[in-house]
């Protein structure tokens, strides 16, 4: 009898498969087995640590050798996410590409003492997993050196021509940062402190000094940003009545209302962190302290969750959610969706949906 994991695991390899060209003589392959069990573990666990994960795992080894062989995995070198993510990744990319990308950065604490810089798409209430780059550090801002280098890594597996939205909290207000966002075509809302310096003409003021009252908003274009003044912005700061603070916002939207509409949707990457780790995964539980290990945890943990999410939506696609939750209403994410589709599918012996990273529907829907 075929266990679920061997299931799960048949499934994840089969897709990977199909979406990595490689020549199956080379050490790829082997590597390749890896993932998908990397993968069927994370799943089928909801874990990250190595014991949790090779449990998971079906075959014949014992689960001290897989664990073994996981961090092996988790130490060579020459596992990257350019080969081991980017070709399935972009696969998504494509589907969405006609859309207007709207990407959300923001950083979060990964395994023991390293913090992760994501650059996510919202996709459906949810943030998919684009690109990251993982240092050691229990919490604090990155460098805006590393938001630059990250952001152009990014655009180069977009496609030419995308329309692209990017979002920020108030560690994204760098102005080297908004320039080089600015020089792709691209459209930016990005949060900043009351105190920022703002220049219109030969006066020189700061947001704390445009205040709304609670409710309202105030916006002003073209102003010159901070001391440097050397790029030119939208100031936007509104108060909204469910809101304790008013928010202050950079952005070069032409009205402050499509700035406000368009921010509400970077909370959605707190949600991916939240699922990665404790909602879901528990990512935050790993004892990896390399960075660059952490990062390549991060691969395996990014595709289960892509899966995870697919599922999700082909749940509300085919109408099994009505089946799997509430007839009246659905009060669940794609992810939780997705991991109560995928145990129904095991529990009752039924064919699995192919691994799958191509999302069709609206990405804003």
């Amino acid at each position: 009898m075929i266990t679920n994991s061997r299931r799960v695991y048949r499934t994840i390899h089969n897709g990977l498969r199909s979406a990595w060209k490689f020549d199956e003589g080379k050490r790829q392959a082997n590597a390749l087995n890896l993932l998908a069990g990397f993968v069927c573990g994370i799943i089928q666990s909801k874990q990250v640590k190595l014991a949790d994960v090779a449990a998971e795992i079906s075959g014949k080894e014992k689960e001290e050798s897989q664990i073994m062989q996981l961090r092996r995995w988790l130490k060579n070198e020459a596992v990257d996410a350019e080969l081991f993510y980017l070709p399935f990744i972009e696969q998504l990319i494509k589907c969405l590409a006609s859309q207007t990308l709207v990407l959300a950065i923001d950083g979060s604490v990964t395994a023991r003492g390293c913090i992760t810089l994501m650059v996510s798409m919202i996709y459906k209430g949810r943030a998919l997993p684009l690109m990251w780059v993982t240092r050691k550090g229990k919490k604090g801002h990155f460098p805006q050196t590393m938001h630059i280098e990250l952001i152009k890594a990014v655009k180069n597996i977009l496609p030419e021509g995308s329309e692209v939205i990017c979002l920020g909290d108030g560690e994204f207000d760098g102005v080297e940062w908004l320039t080089v966002i600015q020089s792709y075509g691209w459209k930016y809302v990005c949060r900043t402190a009351n105190n920022a310096v703002l220049y219109e003409g030969d006066d020189e003021f700061s947001f704390k000094d445009i205040c709304p009252k609670r409710g309202e908003m105030t916006e002003i274009e073209a102003l010159e940003f901070t001391k440097k003044r050397s790029i030119v912005i939208r100031g936007v700061v509104y108060w909204g009545k469910e809101y304790t603070d008013p928010i202050y916002l950079v952005t070069n939207f032409p009205t402050g209302g499509e700035a406000i509409y368009w921010y509400r949707k970077r909370f959605r990457i707190e949600t991916l962190f939240s699922d990665i780790k404790g909602r879901g995964f528990n990512l935050g539980k790993s004892g990896l302290r390399d960075p660059e290990r952490v990062s390549r945890l991060m691969i395996a943990v990014a595709l289960a969750y892509i899966w995870i999410i697919y599922l999700g939506e082909l749940a509300i696609t085919k109408g099994w959610d009505k089946i799997i939750h509430r007839t009246d209403r659905c009060d669940l994410s794609l992810f939780q969706l997705g991991v109560r589709l995928l145990k129904r599918l095991l529990g009752r012996g039924i064919k699995l949906p192919e691994f799958c990273l191509t999302l069709t529907g609206k990405a804003l829907g």
